[in-house]
Protein backbone atom coordinates (compact mmCIF):
# COMPACT_ATOMS: atom_id res chain seq x y z
CA UNK A 1 0.00 0.00 0.00
CA UNK A 2 1.41 3.39 -0.72
CA UNK A 3 1.91 6.09 2.04
CA UNK A 4 2.26 9.38 0.44
CA UNK A 5 3.80 12.58 2.43
CA UNK A 6 2.74 11.20 5.35
CA UNK A 7 4.59 10.81 8.96
CA UNK A 8 4.77 7.54 9.96
CA UNK A 9 3.06 6.26 13.37
CA UNK A 10 6.08 4.06 13.93
CA UNK A 11 9.18 5.98 14.06
CA UNK A 12 11.71 2.81 13.33
CA UNK A 13 11.29 1.03 10.33
CA UNK A 14 12.78 -0.81 7.39
CA UNK A 15 12.23 -0.25 3.60
CA UNK A 16 14.94 -1.84 1.04
CA UNK A 17 15.71 0.81 -0.37
CA UNK A 18 16.02 4.65 0.74
CA UNK A 19 16.07 7.62 -1.59
CA UNK A 20 17.30 11.01 -0.13
CA UNK A 21 16.09 14.02 -2.12
CA UNK A 22 12.49 14.31 -3.58
CA UNK A 23 14.09 16.17 -7.10
CA UNK A 24 13.44 14.55 -10.13
CA UNK A 25 16.02 11.96 -10.45
CA UNK A 26 15.52 10.90 -6.54
CA UNK A 27 11.88 10.35 -7.63
CA UNK A 28 12.42 8.77 -11.05
CA UNK A 29 14.92 6.33 -9.34
CA UNK A 30 12.40 5.86 -6.76
CA UNK A 31 9.64 4.86 -9.14
CA UNK A 32 11.98 2.72 -11.62
CA UNK A 33 13.04 0.55 -8.32
CA UNK A 34 9.47 0.39 -6.71
CA UNK A 35 7.96 -1.21 -10.14
CA UNK A 36 10.35 -4.13 -9.68
CA UNK A 37 8.76 -4.70 -6.40
CA UNK A 38 11.16 -3.09 -3.78
CA UNK A 39 10.28 -1.36 -0.98
CA UNK A 40 11.26 2.66 -1.62
CA UNK A 41 11.24 5.57 1.16
CA UNK A 42 11.74 8.97 -0.57
CA UNK A 43 13.15 11.22 2.34
CA UNK A 44 12.87 15.28 1.31
CA UNK A 45 9.84 15.50 -1.20
CA UNK A 46 8.40 18.90 -1.46
CA UNK A 47 5.32 19.61 -0.50
CA UNK A 48 4.71 22.01 -2.16
CA UNK A 49 6.59 23.21 -5.96
CA UNK A 50 8.58 26.14 -6.61
CA UNK A 51 8.50 27.81 -9.72
CA UNK A 52 12.17 29.16 -10.52
CA UNK A 53 11.57 29.14 -14.06
CA UNK A 54 14.16 26.67 -14.92
CA UNK A 55 13.42 24.12 -17.74
CA UNK A 56 15.58 21.17 -19.09
CA UNK A 57 15.81 19.80 -22.28
CA UNK A 58 15.39 16.18 -22.25
CA UNK A 59 17.37 13.95 -25.16
CA UNK A 60 16.63 10.55 -26.07
CA UNK A 61 18.88 8.94 -23.58
CA UNK A 62 16.59 10.67 -20.89
CA UNK A 63 13.36 9.11 -22.66
CA UNK A 64 14.44 5.91 -22.98
CA UNK A 65 14.52 5.77 -19.27
CA UNK A 66 11.33 7.39 -18.90
CA UNK A 67 9.26 5.39 -21.02
CA UNK A 68 10.70 2.51 -19.32
CA UNK A 69 9.24 3.43 -16.55
CA UNK A 70 5.52 4.97 -17.87
CA UNK A 71 6.80 8.83 -17.19
CA UNK A 72 8.40 9.47 -20.97
CA UNK A 73 4.48 10.36 -22.69
CA UNK A 74 2.91 12.03 -19.73
CA UNK A 75 6.21 14.78 -20.24
CA UNK A 76 6.14 14.69 -23.24
CA UNK A 77 2.49 16.08 -23.22
CA UNK A 78 4.21 18.94 -20.77
CA UNK A 79 6.91 20.21 -23.20
CA UNK A 80 8.10 21.15 -26.70
CA UNK A 81 10.45 19.30 -29.34
CA UNK A 82 13.67 20.76 -29.91
CA UNK A 83 14.47 20.31 -33.64
CA UNK A 84 17.93 21.68 -33.62
CA UNK A 85 20.33 23.89 -31.89
CA UNK A 86 22.04 26.54 -32.80
CA UNK A 87 24.90 28.11 -31.61
CA UNK A 88 25.75 31.88 -32.21
CA UNK A 89 29.48 33.96 -31.05
CA UNK A 90 28.43 37.44 -30.02
CA UNK A 91 31.96 37.25 -27.82
CA UNK A 92 33.57 39.74 -29.59
CA UNK A 93 36.43 37.91 -30.21
CA UNK A 94 39.13 38.86 -32.51
CA UNK A 95 38.36 35.16 -34.18
CA UNK A 96 35.27 34.51 -34.37
CA UNK A 97 33.21 31.44 -34.67
CA UNK A 98 30.92 30.66 -36.90
CA UNK A 99 27.37 30.17 -36.31
CA UNK A 100 26.46 26.33 -36.03
CA UNK A 101 23.28 24.69 -36.64
CA UNK A 102 22.51 21.15 -35.39
CA UNK A 103 19.62 19.28 -36.65
CA UNK A 104 17.97 15.90 -35.74
CA UNK A 105 17.58 15.10 -39.06
CA UNK A 106 20.51 15.00 -39.71
CA UNK A 107 20.57 11.80 -37.52
CA UNK A 108 17.51 10.42 -38.56
CA UNK A 109 15.61 11.67 -35.34
CA UNK A 110 12.50 14.07 -35.59
CA UNK A 111 13.86 15.80 -32.62
CA UNK A 112 16.79 15.63 -30.60
CA UNK A 113 13.86 15.76 -27.35
CA UNK A 114 11.68 17.60 -25.34
CA UNK A 115 12.04 20.68 -23.32
CA UNK A 116 9.81 20.80 -19.81
CA UNK A 117 9.86 23.29 -17.04
CA UNK A 118 11.60 21.63 -13.98
CA UNK A 119 7.98 22.14 -12.11
CA UNK A 120 6.21 19.96 -14.58
CA UNK A 121 8.95 17.32 -14.58
CA UNK A 122 8.92 16.71 -11.02
CA UNK A 123 4.67 17.23 -10.73
CA UNK A 124 4.31 14.58 -13.03
CA UNK A 125 6.91 12.50 -11.17
CA UNK A 126 5.61 12.91 -7.66
CA UNK A 127 1.66 12.20 -9.21
CA UNK A 128 2.83 8.90 -10.30
CA UNK A 129 4.79 8.15 -7.41
CA UNK A 130 1.75 8.66 -5.38
CA UNK A 131 0.13 6.17 -7.39
CA UNK A 132 2.79 3.92 -6.96
CA UNK A 133 2.77 0.46 -4.80
CA UNK A 134 5.28 -0.23 -2.43
CA UNK A 135 6.81 3.40 -2.75
CA UNK A 136 6.48 5.74 0.46
CA UNK A 137 7.23 9.75 -0.13
CA UNK A 138 8.10 11.74 2.95
CA UNK A 139 8.94 15.56 3.56
CA UNK A 140 11.40 14.97 6.27
CA UNK A 141 15.10 15.33 5.61
CA UNK A 142 17.65 13.05 5.68
CA UNK A 143 20.18 14.73 8.74
CA UNK A 144 22.29 11.51 9.76
CA UNK A 145 23.55 8.09 8.64
CA UNK A 146 25.45 5.17 9.74
CA UNK A 147 26.18 1.30 8.74
CA UNK A 148 27.10 -1.84 10.15
CA UNK A 149 27.04 -5.30 8.10
CA UNK A 150 24.04 -5.45 6.08
CA UNK A 151 22.23 -2.32 6.46
CA UNK A 152 22.37 1.44 6.67
CA UNK A 153 20.42 3.56 9.26
CA UNK A 154 19.20 7.35 8.73
CA UNK A 155 17.84 9.28 10.85
CA UNK A 156 15.41 12.32 9.59
CA UNK A 157 14.65 15.52 10.49
CA UNK A 158 11.30 14.24 12.23
CA UNK A 159 13.40 12.17 14.32
CA UNK A 160 12.48 9.48 12.52
CA UNK A 161 14.50 6.46 12.13
CA UNK A 162 14.62 4.02 8.50
CA UNK A 163 16.79 0.97 8.03
CA UNK A 164 17.90 0.27 4.53
CA UNK A 165 19.76 -2.30 2.75
CA UNK A 166 20.94 0.86 0.23
CA UNK A 167 20.74 4.53 1.01
CA UNK A 168 20.79 6.69 -2.65
CA UNK A 169 21.80 10.35 -2.07
CA UNK A 170 20.00 12.25 -4.81
CA UNK A 171 20.22 15.24 -2.23
CA UNK A 172 21.71 17.72 -4.82
CA UNK A 173 24.94 19.95 -4.72
CA UNK A 174 25.28 20.32 -0.81
CA UNK A 175 24.39 16.58 -0.29
CA UNK A 176 24.49 15.53 2.56
CA UNK A 177 24.57 12.22 2.20
CA UNK A 178 27.82 12.74 0.26
CA UNK A 179 29.36 14.84 3.02
CA UNK A 180 28.51 11.98 6.02
CA UNK A 181 29.51 9.17 3.74
CA UNK A 182 32.75 11.01 3.80
CA UNK A 183 32.99 10.89 -0.26
CA UNK A 184 34.86 14.20 -0.96
CA UNK A 185 34.02 16.53 -4.28
CA UNK A 186 36.27 18.57 -6.33
CA UNK A 187 34.54 21.87 -6.72
CA UNK A 188 35.16 25.12 -9.20
CA UNK A 189 33.26 28.00 -8.67
CA UNK A 190 32.63 29.90 -11.88
CA UNK A 191 32.53 33.90 -12.11
CA UNK A 192 29.21 33.49 -13.22
CA UNK A 193 25.32 33.42 -12.42
CA UNK A 194 22.47 32.10 -14.28
CA UNK A 195 19.06 34.50 -14.35
CA UNK A 196 16.64 31.76 -15.64
CA UNK A 197 13.15 33.52 -17.27
CA UNK A 198 10.55 32.51 -19.52
CA UNK A 199 9.09 35.20 -22.11
CA UNK A 200 7.01 35.37 -25.12
CA UNK A 201 7.71 36.85 -28.43
CA UNK A 202 6.47 37.73 -31.66
CA UNK A 203 8.70 35.62 -33.83
CA UNK A 204 8.18 31.63 -34.38
CA UNK A 205 11.76 29.90 -32.87
CA UNK A 206 10.61 27.00 -35.54
CA UNK A 207 11.74 24.50 -32.86
CA UNK A 208 15.34 25.58 -32.74
CA UNK A 209 17.14 26.64 -29.79
CA UNK A 210 19.27 28.84 -29.83
CA UNK A 211 22.43 29.72 -27.65
CA UNK A 212 24.42 33.43 -27.88
CA UNK A 213 27.79 32.77 -26.83
CA UNK A 214 28.76 36.11 -24.78
CA UNK A 215 31.79 37.05 -23.25
CA UNK A 216 30.46 36.15 -19.63
CA UNK A 217 28.48 32.74 -21.02
CA UNK A 218 25.70 31.82 -23.04
CA UNK A 219 22.58 33.64 -23.45
CA UNK A 220 20.11 30.26 -25.19
CA UNK A 221 16.40 30.64 -25.64
CA UNK A 222 15.07 27.33 -25.50
CA UNK A 223 11.26 26.77 -26.98
CA UNK A 224 8.92 26.13 -24.40
CA UNK A 225 5.61 26.74 -26.46
CA UNK A 226 4.08 28.54 -29.36
CA UNK A 227 6.39 32.23 -29.39
CA UNK A 228 7.60 30.85 -26.20
CA UNK A 229 10.79 30.20 -25.20
CA UNK A 230 12.58 29.72 -21.84
CA UNK A 231 15.66 31.30 -20.98
CA UNK A 232 19.19 30.85 -19.51
CA UNK A 233 21.76 34.04 -19.30
CA UNK A 234 24.88 33.27 -17.63
CA UNK A 235 26.71 36.50 -16.97
CA UNK A 236 28.93 37.91 -13.74
CA UNK A 237 27.20 38.05 -10.17
CA UNK A 238 27.38 41.91 -10.29
CA UNK A 239 25.55 41.66 -13.37
CA UNK A 240 23.08 39.49 -12.58
CA UNK A 241 22.09 41.46 -9.32
CA UNK A 242 21.98 44.79 -11.44
CA UNK A 243 19.70 43.47 -14.15
CA UNK A 244 17.39 41.54 -11.45
CA UNK A 245 16.82 44.84 -9.83
CA UNK A 246 16.18 46.79 -13.44
CA UNK A 247 12.23 47.39 -14.07
CA UNK A 248 11.28 44.55 -16.53
CA UNK A 249 11.17 46.25 -19.35
CA UNK A 250 14.74 47.54 -19.12
CA UNK A 251 15.65 43.91 -18.42
CA UNK A 252 14.06 42.71 -21.42
CA UNK A 253 15.67 45.66 -23.57
CA UNK A 254 18.88 44.28 -22.38
CA UNK A 255 17.82 40.54 -23.50
CA UNK A 256 16.77 41.94 -26.95
CA UNK A 257 19.78 43.66 -27.21
CA UNK A 258 22.31 41.00 -26.61
CA UNK A 259 20.63 38.50 -28.60
CA UNK A 260 20.13 40.68 -31.57
CA UNK A 261 16.65 41.03 -31.40
CA UNK A 262 16.45 37.99 -33.24
CA UNK A 263 12.84 37.00 -31.67
CA UNK A 264 11.41 40.86 -31.62
CA UNK A 265 10.00 42.24 -28.75
CA UNK A 266 10.01 39.88 -25.42
CA UNK A 267 7.51 39.65 -22.99
CA UNK A 268 8.25 38.27 -19.39
CA UNK A 269 5.99 35.78 -18.11
CA UNK A 270 6.04 34.65 -14.14
CA UNK A 271 9.25 35.06 -12.37
CA UNK A 272 12.88 35.35 -13.09
CA UNK A 273 15.65 32.73 -11.10
CA UNK A 274 18.89 33.40 -9.77
CA UNK A 275 21.09 29.85 -9.97
CA UNK A 276 25.35 30.47 -8.59
CA UNK A 277 27.12 28.45 -11.19
CA UNK A 278 30.16 25.83 -10.36
CA UNK A 279 31.45 22.77 -11.61
CA UNK A 280 31.31 19.74 -8.54
CA UNK A 281 32.37 16.21 -9.21
CA UNK A 282 32.63 13.25 -6.61
CA UNK A 283 35.73 12.15 -6.14
CA UNK A 284 33.78 8.87 -5.91
CA UNK A 285 30.20 7.66 -6.72
CA UNK A 286 29.69 5.20 -4.01
CA UNK A 287 30.53 4.35 -0.31
CA UNK A 288 29.38 1.43 1.93
CA UNK A 289 25.81 1.10 1.47
CA UNK A 290 25.37 4.27 -0.39
CA UNK A 291 25.09 5.45 -4.18
CA UNK A 292 25.37 9.13 -5.16
CA UNK A 293 23.14 10.29 -8.24
CA UNK A 294 22.42 13.26 -10.01
CA UNK A 295 24.08 16.56 -8.70
CA UNK A 296 24.95 14.85 -5.42
CA UNK A 297 27.52 13.42 -8.39
CA UNK A 298 27.98 16.21 -10.68
CA UNK A 299 26.87 19.63 -11.48
CA UNK A 300 28.06 21.78 -14.22
CA UNK A 301 26.98 25.25 -16.02
CA UNK A 302 24.31 24.28 -18.28
CA UNK A 303 25.59 24.44 -21.23
CA UNK A 304 24.94 21.36 -24.05
CA UNK A 305 21.66 20.47 -21.99
CA UNK A 306 23.83 17.78 -20.37
CA UNK A 307 22.97 18.58 -16.66
CA UNK A 308 19.80 16.73 -16.03
CA UNK A 309 20.49 14.46 -18.73
CA UNK A 310 23.11 12.64 -17.02
CA UNK A 311 21.81 12.30 -14.25
CA UNK A 312 18.95 9.96 -15.53
CA UNK A 313 21.42 8.30 -17.69
CA UNK A 314 23.11 7.74 -13.15
CA UNK A 315 19.16 6.61 -11.87
CA UNK A 316 18.52 4.28 -14.87
CA UNK A 317 22.32 2.48 -14.59
CA UNK A 318 21.81 2.23 -11.03
CA UNK A 319 18.35 0.81 -11.29
CA UNK A 320 19.80 -1.64 -13.64
CA UNK A 321 22.51 -2.90 -11.08
CA UNK A 322 20.62 -3.41 -8.27
CA UNK A 323 16.99 -4.98 -9.72
CA UNK A 324 20.04 -7.32 -11.60
CA UNK A 325 20.87 -8.17 -7.75
CA UNK A 326 17.42 -8.76 -6.54
CA UNK A 327 16.35 -10.64 -9.00
CA UNK A 328 19.35 -12.69 -8.35
CA UNK A 329 18.04 -12.87 -4.37
CA UNK A 330 21.62 -11.31 -3.87
CA UNK A 331 22.44 -8.09 -1.71
CA UNK A 332 20.98 -4.60 -3.44
CA UNK A 333 23.61 -2.92 -1.88
CA UNK A 334 26.70 -5.27 -1.86
CA UNK A 335 30.31 -4.06 -2.90
CA UNK A 336 29.94 -5.71 -5.59
CA UNK A 337 26.88 -4.01 -7.10
CA UNK A 338 27.83 -0.70 -5.40
CA UNK A 339 31.08 -1.58 -7.85
CA UNK A 340 29.89 -2.16 -11.19
CA UNK A 341 27.25 1.08 -10.79
CA UNK A 342 30.40 3.11 -9.89
CA UNK A 343 32.14 1.49 -13.29
CA UNK A 344 29.50 2.02 -15.44
CA UNK A 345 29.08 5.89 -14.82
CA UNK A 346 32.37 7.17 -14.02
CA UNK A 347 33.63 7.72 -17.61
CA UNK A 348 31.02 9.63 -18.59
CA UNK A 349 30.33 11.68 -15.81
CA UNK A 350 34.28 12.83 -15.61
CA UNK A 351 34.29 13.32 -19.83
CA UNK A 352 31.11 15.48 -19.93
CA UNK A 353 32.21 17.30 -16.84
CA UNK A 354 35.26 18.11 -18.44
CA UNK A 355 33.60 18.92 -21.64
CA UNK A 356 31.14 21.77 -20.25
CA UNK A 357 34.16 23.21 -18.02
CA UNK A 358 36.37 23.39 -21.17
CA UNK A 359 34.09 24.81 -23.46
CA UNK A 360 32.66 27.03 -20.88
CA UNK A 361 36.11 27.75 -20.00
CA UNK A 362 36.96 28.88 -23.40
CA UNK A 363 33.60 31.27 -23.91
CA UNK A 364 34.87 33.28 -20.54
CA UNK A 365 38.65 33.15 -20.69
CA UNK A 366 38.92 35.85 -23.13
CA UNK A 367 42.38 34.35 -24.58
CA UNK A 368 43.32 34.13 -28.27
CA UNK A 369 44.21 30.65 -28.14
CA UNK A 370 40.84 29.50 -26.47
CA UNK A 371 38.83 31.66 -29.07
CA UNK A 372 41.15 29.83 -31.94
CA UNK A 373 40.37 26.53 -30.48
CA UNK A 374 37.38 26.99 -30.30
CA UNK A 375 36.29 28.53 -33.54
CA UNK A 376 38.41 25.71 -35.32
CA UNK A 377 36.18 23.15 -33.46
CA UNK A 378 32.74 24.70 -34.31
CA UNK A 379 34.54 25.35 -38.08
CA UNK A 380 35.57 21.76 -38.17
CA UNK A 381 31.93 20.39 -37.47
CA UNK A 382 30.26 22.60 -40.07
CA UNK A 383 32.79 20.91 -42.91
CA UNK A 384 32.86 17.80 -41.64
CA UNK A 385 28.80 16.53 -41.67
CA UNK A 386 30.13 13.12 -40.00
CA UNK A 387 31.74 14.78 -37.43
CA UNK A 388 28.67 16.72 -36.78
CA UNK A 389 26.23 14.07 -36.59
CA UNK A 390 28.81 11.78 -34.17
CA UNK A 391 28.85 14.97 -31.88
CA UNK A 392 24.98 15.04 -31.95
CA UNK A 393 24.72 11.46 -30.82
CA UNK A 394 27.25 12.07 -28.03
CA UNK A 395 25.59 15.26 -27.29
CA UNK A 396 22.51 13.53 -26.56
CA UNK A 397 23.45 10.25 -25.27
CA UNK A 398 22.01 8.32 -28.20
CA UNK A 399 23.74 5.29 -29.90
CA UNK A 400 27.18 5.90 -31.76
CA UNK A 401 26.26 3.72 -34.44
CA UNK A 402 22.26 4.17 -35.37
CA UNK A 403 20.53 5.95 -37.94
CA UNK A 404 22.17 7.88 -40.30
Amino acid sequence: MTRAMKHKPDMNHETDVLIAGGGAAGIATGLALAQTGLRVTIAGVPEAIRDDARSAALFASSFAFLDAIGAGNRLRAKGWPLRAIRIVDVTGALVRSPTTTFKAIEIGEPAFGWNIANADILRELIAMAKETPGLTLDPALITNHGGSGGAVTAILSDRQEITARLLIGADGQKSSVRQVAGIKARIKPYPQVAITARATHPRDHEDVSTEFHTRQGPLTFVPSGEKRSAIVWLMTPEEADRRLALPVVDFTREMERMSGHFMGPLTLEGPQGRVPMQKLVADQLVAPRVALVGEAAHAFPPIGAQGLNLGFRDCEALVKRVSEASRAKADIGSDDVLAAYARDRKMDVEARSSGVDILNTAIIGNLLPLDLARAAGLSLFNAVPPLRRLAMRLGGGMPVFGKT
